[in-house]
């Protein structure tokens, strides 16, 4: 069951959830589980079904607005692809999305989705501090999950299922993650759960009596990738697919196999979602695949983030024929060569763009004193952007030390946690916004002052500030590196980075079908519309 969280907004009273209190696990039923009735026998007419509009309601657009304002703050830019493949409101719909973060995800969906979305969600999330109310008042759908509930978790999800396919029926848009749970790993887990493919399915087959052979689902993949997914201000790129239509020919062709038919379309899901997101076997590849990407396309070139998210993903899979009983041995050479490379240039801390500026100039390095000049411009930078947060700073200390103790307790779980370390740093910053907001807006109207709220301006500067101060200030100490940085040590960079260069040549036409043609665009050309 997915651990996402979400928004419903039909008006139907036949799949609305009733908002007043936290979701209390259905009763079992007394008679054996083969004779109890599916979802589809409880099912109202579909005649009596809103089926016209995907009516928001006031409260899905003042969340909307304020998921705007956290993920505007936490991530540093979204780049949004693929909109137009989200079929009309009305349209039986559910976004299948790969889950890195258990809130981020639908953050960031209820934010750029058009139309409202609902998600299942585990149901604990009922029980969050703070974020309790909005899933409660929402219209999200709590799952029961065999971790926390046993073997009761079949009986208590069956209700479940029941307002899913009411939901799809009534022409609702949900959400969910065929994955099932988030974890922070360079892949999506395998196999995909079946779940949501069979829940289409239960929905087309309940809704053929009514709606007849014209019913249909739509699965759209939609592919999330973070730059940094654990880290404040990471970078974001997120792509809709065309949809997967869903109808009675996928059970004509299997002869009625439920089954059968699920594990096509998940299939379907798990290639469409492959094909927009990255998955590496494992964090090592991602390192030689970026040191590939910034030797493929050095830094500086015009190009969008889901251009070099493409270049990246291109790597990843030309690196993965590298790996024992891959394709070929020159994969393996260049993996050698790169993994030389990016060794040094770590260990001496030294960025490759220092390097290739090197190799262009015969082998020399910056002058000394150019050195010596721009580490002096960089620091008094960062000195002036930090003066000019610290009382920002100071404000955001007590949240920062709680925000740092809270994420060693998280990752000394192991790395696979990492993705509850941004579900916390999102739910922490979101709180604070909305609290820092309310006594701003409740000091203007004591103090009759515009003052208190202009200090939300104020509260912006600094964290930009503090993003450009941090920014030079490593600007800085790769300066001074390379200032003390032996002539002959760099010769050494220079000739690695020439052997993979080299070693990289054969390999560009082992590139995927479509990196080619999306390097070739503009970055204008490239960049989403809106």
């Amino acid at each position: 069951a997915s651990a996402s969280a979400g928004i419903k907004g039909r008006a139907a009273e036949a799949v609305r959830v009733l908002p007043a209190a936290a979701p209390q696990p259905p009763a079992r039923s007394a008679r054996p589980r083969e004779e109890r009735a599916s979802p589809c026998i409880a099912l109202r007419p579909l005649s009596t079904m809103a089926q016209t509009a995907d009516n928001t309601t006031f409260l899905y657009r003042c969340i909307r607005i304020s998921f705007r304002s956290v993920s505007g703050i936490f991530y540093a830019s979204t780049e949004t692809h693929g909109l137009e493949h989200v079929p009309p409101a009305g349209v039986p719909t559910v976004i299948c999305f790969n889950h890195g973060n258990g809130l981020g995800d639908p953050v960031v969906l209820i934010r750029k989705t058009p139309r409202m979305v609902r998600f299942c969600a585990k149901d604990s999330l009922w029980k969050a501090p703070g974020f309790k109310y909005f899933i409660r008042n929402s219209g999200a759908v709590p799952v029961f999950r065999a971790k926390d509930h046993g073997d009761a978790a079949r009986e208590l999800n069956l209700a479940v299922f029941e307002k899913v396919i009411r939901a799809l029926c009534a022409g609702d848009c949900l959400g969910f993650a065929p994955e099932g749970v988030s974890r922070f790993l360079p892949y999506m887990e395998q196999p995909l759960k079946a779940g949501v493919a069979r829940i289409a399915l239960d929905a087309v087959q309940c809704a053929s009596a009514e709606e007849g052979e014209a019913f249909a689902v739509r699965l759209v993949p939609v592919g999330l990738v973070f730059t940094h997914r654990e880290k404040f201000r990471s970078d974001l790129c997120m792509r809709y697919c065309p949809p997967i239509r869903v109808d009675r020919g996928y059970l004509e062709r299997h002869g009625g196999d439920v089954k059968a038919a699920a594990a096509e379309i998940t299939e379907q899901l798990n290639v469409a979602l492959a094909s927009v997101t990255i998955n590496a076997p494992d964090w090592e590849t991602t390192r030689l695949a970026m040191t590939a990407s910034r030797l493929h396309h050095p830094v500086g070139t015009d190009m969008t983030l889901g251009q070099y998210l493409t270049l990246l993903r291109g790597w990843v899979e030309v690196i993965k024929l590298g790996a024992p009983g891959g394709a070929t041995t020159a994969v393996m050479e260049l993996c050698a060569a790169l993994a030389s490379y990016q060794d040094l240039l770590d260990e001496k801390k030294i960025k490759c763009e220092r390097v290739r500026r090197a190799s262009l100039q015969g082998g020399q390095a910056l002058p000394w004193y150019w050195c010596l000049w721009g580490m002096v411009q960089r620091a008094a930078a960062a000195g002036l952007f930090f003066l000019i947060a610290a009382p920002g700073l100071l404000l955001w200390m007590p949240m920062w030390r709680y925000v740092k103790r809270q994420e060693r307790c998280i990752m000394s779980r192991g790395p696979r946690w990492n993705d509850s370390v941004a579900e916390m740093k999102m739910l922490t910053c979101g709180m604070a916004i909305l609290l820092f907001l309310c006594g701003a807006v409740v000091a203007t109207a004591f103090l009759r002052s515009l003052y208190p709220l202009l200090s939300l301006a104020y509260v912006f500067a600094t964290m930009r500030c503090y993003e450009e101060g941090v920014a030079d200030a490593r600007s800085a100490y790769s300066l001074f590196k390379l200032l003390f940085l032996k002539p002959a040590t760099m010769a050494t960079m220079i000739r690695l980075r020439a052997a993979a260069k080299a070693a990289m040549d054969p390999a560009v036409a082992l590139l995927p079908a479509g990196v080619a043609d999306s390097l070739s665009q503009s970055a204008d050309d490239a960049r989403p519309t809106r």
